[in-house]
């Protein structure tokens, strides 16, 4: 089928030289190929490859890495290039792996009559018969070709050269006749071969006639209805002719981004004969037209995403491309900037989200640089990502007004964003995000996230992180210090933990009376002259808690003597300059609160001036001309007071602060 008559909502146009090359090919009978295999359970990714006629011949060392894959696609001329089998050869490294040959569908070129049976990719059979009893088609049944309105052979403009005589005809595929005439084909040309595989790839079972670009509307075939139907029923008529002969279908269909397309999926996966396999040759994001990538429309790739999941009968194979190779970047569609790697990766990810782990009937491949499918492309990331099955089907969030979809297997989560950035999308579970980058480091030195950003068309594959049952260690250096007759200070040091300490829990005489995520703690509104026991202990975000600290007492300063006159309860500076509220003592204060309380050794100072201050302050009052010399003692650190203090703390000296 012609890819990039993908949709009506993706442009077409520079079809490139890659397409051109690929139906240069077919022309010339080196025709294009895919492939198909029973589900390898248990597997995260299960892959296919397309390996078209422009590809280079195969070697031995081919063999390993295509028996890597779960579907294989060939030209039946591959065969007796790695050996005299490469069916075998491949088959006897990986015995599950199963191989399609190429065929054509409901076209038929009339330029490839003398070409040998190994070397064509249809049925070959215009003004010759190649032992057909029903003989040759443009010969003996003209009334197989399909006419437009003026009575003209209708053909695909795609692989036909009219200039050059040759033309790629559309057939009545609806046609009993036809599809015994096809089968019968088939037969001759490769089951009854050497070559035979175990299936048979049919190319341009479209859902629509736009997919391939034929020449003219159909008179039999009107409407995008009748030729569904019709087409849908040549599927079905060689799927249980070829079932007959020992050999399974894989159909190329496309179109599951549409509504119509997806439902005529469903219609065959639901009849009495059902593909073995459907190809989706468009899936998620596609190279074809003007840009790198072009992705379709949230509406468009969701349902290809549900498609996958619907397929009860038939396996469903995804294929996804862009222009860019490895490490290159362009812009999409869109217009932003997107690299070869994040389509890999937002392929793979819609992918996931969408494949049945019930059945295990999903399939994956990609490719860059063209499109003529000419390159053995295996990605590290289809054996190195093993996330386990799924434990339910995707769910979609709204974060910002941008659906974010997301399904959780038995060993991690993915995430895929198929619109607009996202800063931010918290994960349920502490998990390492899996990168090209960082899939082949040990997993201990991907850092584990709680949360992560997710731009548009980016997909998010993780690793849960083990259950974290690892308690934090014990704080060290715990101390205690009176500040004043009502508040006591603790500080500590950090604890450390394997994911990380989120918080420490306070204990007074082993009571919990705070939490705080701080290395600090202010404990206030105590009574004066009272011995607080105090031990901390630290916690991480899964509720592990690590020893309490030893216990480490401290005692609230005396509250001030109140039997005595008022003067009694001033300090020396107060003493020495006659007012708590005098500048001099408001500077002094205020350097106290911004220098001294804010550290371990300014506070023991303060503690002890606290202690010893108030019989030395009565003793100053009683001594007049000792005030005099206090005042020029204090006088330098009031200086220094009056230069580092800040004019905030300064202003808050009031009366009634002590």
């Amino acid at each position: 089928m012609k890819y990039s008559n993908y949709c009506a909502s993706i442009n077409y146009a520079g079809l490139g030289n890659a397409t051109r090359a690929a139906v240069f090919a077919l022309l010339l009978g080196a025709a294009l190929p895919l492939s198909a295999q029973t589900a390898a359970q248990g597997k995260t990714v299960q892959t296919f490859l397309i390996y078209y006629g422009g590809g280079p011949t195969l070697v031995a060392s081919d063999a390993a890495k295509l028996a890597k894959f779960d579907l294989l696609d060939f030209d039946r001329f591959r065969y007796n290039q790695i050996g005299s089998n490469t069916w075998a050869a491949i088959k006897a490294l990986n015995p599950k792996v199963q191989i399609y040959l190429y065929e054509d569908g409901p076209n038929v070129y009339n330029n490839q009559d003398t070409l040998p049976a190994m070397f064509i990719n249809a049925i070959s059979r215009y003004n010759v018969s190649r032992g057909h009893p029903m003989g040759s088609l443009n010969g003996d049944h003209p009334e197989l070709y399909l006419l437009d309105s003026g009575g003209n052979r209708i053909y695909s403009t795609i692989y036909s050269n009219p200039d050059a005589g040759i033309y790629n005809y559309l057939m009545d595929f609806g046609s009993p006749a036809f599809q015994s005439y096809w089968l019968t084909a088939v037969k001759a040309d490769i089951v009854d071969q050497p070559w035979v595989a175990d299936g048979i790839f049919t190319d341009n079972c479209v859902a629509f006639p736009a997919q391939v670009g034929y020449s003219a509307t159909s008179v039999k075939y009107p409407s995008d209805a009748a030729f569904s139907a019709a087409m849908n029923s040549f599927v079905s008529a060689i799927a249980m002719g070829l079932h007959g002969y020992g050999q399974k279908l894989w159909c190329n269909k496309g179109e599951t981004r549409s509504v119509d397309g997806s439902a005529a999926w469903l219609s065959l996966d639901a009849g009495a004969n059902p593909p073995d396999v459907l190809l989706e040759e468009g899936a998620f994001a596609v190279m074809w037209g003007a840009w790198a990538v072009q992705f379709p429309q949230e509406s468009e790739w969701k349902h290809q995403i549900d498609i996958m999941g619907a397929l009860k009968n038939s396996k469903v194979a995804m294929l996804s491309h862009t222009q860019l190779v490895a490490g290159q970047s362009g812009s999409d569609n869109f217009g932003n900037t997107v690299s070869f790697w994040q389509t890999l990766w937002y392929s793979l990810g819609s992918y996931l989200l969408g494949k049945n782990d019930v059945l295990g009937n999903a399939y994956f491949a990609f490719h860059g640089g063209n499109d003529d499918y000419s390159k053995i492309a295996w990605y590290d990331e289809y054996d190195k990502i093993d996330l386990g099955k799924a434990l339910s089907s995707y769910a979609v969030t709204t974060i910002g007004g941008v659906n974010i979809y997301s399904r959780e297997f038995e060993k991690g989560y993915v995430y895929v964003n198929p619109t607009g950035n996202v800063a931010s999308v918290t994960l349920p579970r502490a998990s390492r995000q899996l990168t090209h980058d960082n899939l082949l480091s040990t997993l201990g030195s991907i850092p584990i996230v709680s949360s992560i950003s997710l731009g548009g068309h980016n997909a998010a594959i993780l690793l849960a992180a083990p259950p974290d049952t690892t308690a934090p260690s014990t704080p060290t250096g715990l101390s205690a210090s009176a500040v004043s007759s009502s508040r006591i200070d603790l500080s500590w040091n950090a604890s450390s933990d394997d994911v990380g300490v989120t918080g420490y829990d306070v204990y007074v005489n082993d009571v919990a009376v705070a939490t705080t995520t701080s290395t600090s703690f202010e404990h206030t509104g105590l009574t004066a002259g009272t011995t607080y026991d105090y031990r901390v202990s630290s916690h991480d975000a899964a509720g592990n808690n690590s020893a309490r600290t030893a216990p480490v007492s401290a005692t609230t300063l005396p509250e001030p003597a109140t039997d005595g006159p008022p003067a009694s309860r001033c300090f020396i500076a107060t003493a020495a300059y006659g007012s708590s509220m005098a500048r001099e003592v408001r500077y002094l204060r205020a350097f106290r609160d911004e220098y001294l309380l804010t550290n371990k050794p300014g506070r023991w100072f303060v503690e002890q001036y606290y202690r010893l201050s108030p019989p030395l302050a009565d003793e100053l009052r009683a001594h007049d001309d000792w005030r005099a010399i206090v005042r020029f003692a204090l006088s330098p650190l009031v200086a220094l007071s009056k230069r580092l203090v800040s004019g905030d703390t300064f202003e808050n000296q009031t009366v009634d602060r002590p």
